[in-house]
């Protein structure tokens, strides 16, 4: 039978001979005071998870951690339960883990390995699905939670991701369906589906890219390394920020961009002109990471936080230009600068491609089979050239203040 705890209460209750003692509290369902025989007495919340009881551990009584504490902390526990969170307690345990998204992932790869698509799913899904989601219980998730993630998505800008991230989210729980009894339907059917995502067109203009990077000068990693990286190559966001340190090859001039990591699944191999060296050296190597740019709080990721920075970069950059606000821009449209500032400079079509690692137009069908040269040779003039002229652009900004260009 339950009782009304009270500290008085706790500090009156005698160990057992052998064994254990467990009493109610009436105040807060669930939550258990266990006394042993040595005396110590621990707070427990018992609570179904996933279909089975739980006895989850809420802290030991002490000065430190009284009643009112005990009591407060089970409130948590019990509100994000409802919610489908599962506790940091029992995510260790398989027989919750698995019933999470994140839990439930390995599975689904592995049934959609054959696809060529393969690693484009498994990166939307950990980038964008697994940081929101992945630690809810599969079958809690709801149309409300789908409809709030797609929202942000469009909200930072990315109208194109968030129709991406909810095709595969549908995908994945088309195929989880099946796998979870409690789950009535497709969160992903009835949620907020985000309109069609409008071509973009824009170009920063040769003045907005000499100030973007006099803007980067003043930025540390991983911002004004990152972006000096992106200016130089051509490079996706996510390739950038979530590069490992061993895909440079510093003593070859060369990034190879993984299977895994690349959008068509194919590896793709960057030249480095002296620029994009420099940048890439620049970046001090954090103890315990293996990433270039490595986010805080988890070392084995790569950065995120992309809204916010980016806020302050195009602010920045605005200040530098004496313009209130300029034309909207964000991160991928560096990507489609570099595109066209290279055929401006007068590199070949196909060339602009291979750079890009784009399999379409000269790279595409049965061009694409026969056709197996890799265009390393030219890449590497390609984007030595542009580093010439972007950095040129930058020397003009700055009249007589003559930056040294370290390319041949």
């Amino acid at each position: 039978m339950a009782t009304k705890l009270t500290d008085a209460k706790l500090r009156s209750f005698k160990p057992p001979a052998k064994g254990q003692d467990e009493v109610s509290d009436a105040e807060v369902p669930g939550l258990r005071v266990r006394i042993g025989t040595t005396g110590t007495k621990t707070f427990i919340l018992r609570k179904r998870v996933a279909g089975r009881i739980k006895n989850i551990t809420v802290g030991r009584y002490g000065p430190r951690f009284g009643l009112a504490e005990a009591r407060r902390k089970a409130r948590t526990l019990l509100s994000d339960i409802e919610a489908g969170k599962v506790p940091s307690a029992l995510k260790v345990k398989a027989t919750v883990g698995s019933l999470t998204i994140r839990g439930m992932l390995p599975a689904y790869l592995e049934s959609k390995a054959h696809l060529r698509s393969h690693s484009e799913i498994k990166r939307i899904l950990r980038s964008h699905v697994v940081p929101a989601l992945g630690d809810r219980l599969a079958d809690t998730v709801t149309r409300g939670d789908v409809t709030q993630l797609l929202d942000q998505l469009q909200v930072e800008g990315s109208a194109s991701r968030a129709r991406a991230v909810h095709a595969q989210l549908s995908a994945f729980y088309s195929w989880a369906l099946p796998r979870l009894d409690r789950l009535p339907a497709n969160p992903c059917r009835d949620a907020g589906r985000p309109g069609k995502a409008k071509a973009r067109d824009r170009v920063l203009t040769d003045v907005e890219l000499a100030a973007l990077w006099r803007v980067t000068d003043a930025e540390p990693a991983p911002w004004g390394p990152a972006l000096k990286l992106l200016m130089l190559t051509g490079a996706r966001r996510d390739e950038v920020f979530s590069a490992d340190r061993a895909e440079f090859d510093q003593g070859g001039l060369e990034w190879t961009i993984p299977a895994e990591r690349s959008k068509n699944g194919l590896p793709h191999l960057v030249p480095l002109s002296a620029p994009a060296l420099a940048a890439v050296a620049s970046v001090a190597a954090v103890d315990g990471s293996s990433k270039l740019f490595p986010a805080r709080g988890n070392l084995e990721a790569g950065v995120s936080g992309y809204s916010k920075g980016m806020r302050r970069i195009r602010a920045a950059l605005d200040k530098a230009l004496e313009r209130e606000t300029g034309p909207h821009w964000q991160m991928h449209d560096i990507r489609r600068t570099v595109a066209t500032g290279m055929q401006r400079i007068g590199v070949r079509f196909e060339v602009t491609e291979a750079v890009l690692n784009h399999v379409s137009g000269a790279r595409s069908g049965v061009a694409g089979v026969y056709q197996r040269h890799d265009w390393k040779a030219e890449k590497r003039s390609a984007l030595d050239a542009w580093a010439r002229h972007l950095l040129s652009l930058v020397e003009k900004a700055e009249g007589d203040n003559v930056i040294k260009l370290g390319i041949a």
